[in-house]
């Protein structure tokens, strides 16, 4: 998981792909390791070891790791979509003769040049289906980490997009002659994210955090899933995936409400960069500032300073207002009662 997480900052000059390269066949020694039970726990024990710790100033092994498998995952499955719709594109010019009209230097090139194509995205399709692979396996025994305020909204957003893609609309772009032959499986692929839902499903910040994805989710995403799933030999993970779109609209309308409160709420109830309702309001010792803990969390992740003052801090330092929590929590009660 080291030398996973230490190929990130070698420092060295290398090409930004070479590192996929490098972490290729720890995918295999990952898939080795997890089906042995001593080694399975090693991972879960880092996990919790992460979970305890994800607001510390060195960020936990564990932590690292799955940051960079999702890094991985987002990047690997944009390139290879995008390269498997030009494949489509250049196939279908060739086939209705467009290549015929050219000089042979450039029918030449063109043909090179789908070639280096196809390369690139049978590798970034093997690489991505990989990576997908190893986050279904690691959510399905470990989700706390996935679904902690600081990496939620990154992962939910990945799985709508990916998601949407492959069985949205859109799916007929990737479709091409010869996909076996490129390493696609985007049927493979759509198994491994339905499943990667459903392992997280029990957490309602999970659940949330889908469903406020205005990229990507709509309350069709789930239904397209379904008929999809039907036809690839997917049906044992449609109630699931039910339970999945219900608790994800509940999730919703619980949020549009919460919402609703925002704008009738005192002002000192709203944190003061994201203009929402405080959750679980914090201290910033240095400014005195109040604001919800996930904001000042997500921020230092990329910034180790109080955002109103640019003093050093980290999140050891806030301390919990539990007085304005309980006066929150107090008001939001009044209004359910009404």
């Amino acid at each position: 998981m080291k030398v996973f997480v230490g190929i990130e900052m070698t420092g060295q000059s290398v090409e930004f792909e070479q590192k996929f390269n490098y972490r290729r066949p720890m995918y295999t020694i990952f898939d080795y390791l997890w089906e042995i039970p001593q080694h399975r726990e090693c991972f879960k024990n880092l996990a919790i070891e992460a979970e305890q710790n994800m607001e510390a100033v060195n960020p936990p092994i564990f932590l690292r790791f799955a940051n960079l498998l999702i890094n991985d995952a987002i990047f690997l499955l944009d390139e290879a979509l995008a390269n498997m719709a030009k494949l489509k594109e250049m196939q279908r010019a060739q086939d209705n003769g467009e290549w015929n009209n050219l000089n042979a230097r450039d029918r030449v090139q063109n043909i090179s040049y789908m070639q280096h194509i196809g390369n690139m995205a049978r590798f970034d399709n093997i690489l991505g289906k990989d990576t997908i692979i190893t986050l279904e396996k690691l959510t399905s025994e470990i989700s706390r980490v996935f679904t902690h305020s600081t990496m939620v909204d990154r992962i939910a957003s990945m799985l709508n997009y990916f998601l949407l893609n492959l069985v949205g609309p859109n799916k007929k772009n990737f479709k091409v002659k010869n996909a076996k032959e490129y390493q696609f499986d985007p049927a493979g692929t759509v198994l491994k994210i339905c499943k990667i839902y459903v392992n997280l499903k029990d957490s309602d910040a999970f659940c949330l955090a889908v469903s406020q994805d205005g990229r990507s989710y709509s309350p069709s995403l789930f239904a397209l899933s379904e008929d999809v799933l039907v036809r690839i030999g997917g049906g044992s993970l449609i109630g699931e995936m039910k339970e999945v779109a219900e608790k994800v609209a509940k999730m919703a309308h619980e949020h549009e409400a919460r919402e609703e409160a925002t704008a009738e709420a005192p002002e000192h109830f709203l944190d003061p960069i994201m203009s929402t309702l405080m959750v679980d309001p914090v201290i910033l010792p240095s400014s005195k500032q109040t604001v919800d803990r996930t904001t000042i969390a997500r921020h230092l992740l990329s910034d180790q300073t109080d955002p109103f003052n640019r003093s050093p801090l980290s999140m050891e330092h806030v301390i919990p207002n539990t007085e304005l929590k309980a006066e929150i929590e107090a008001w939001l009660e009044e209004r359910r009662k009404k």
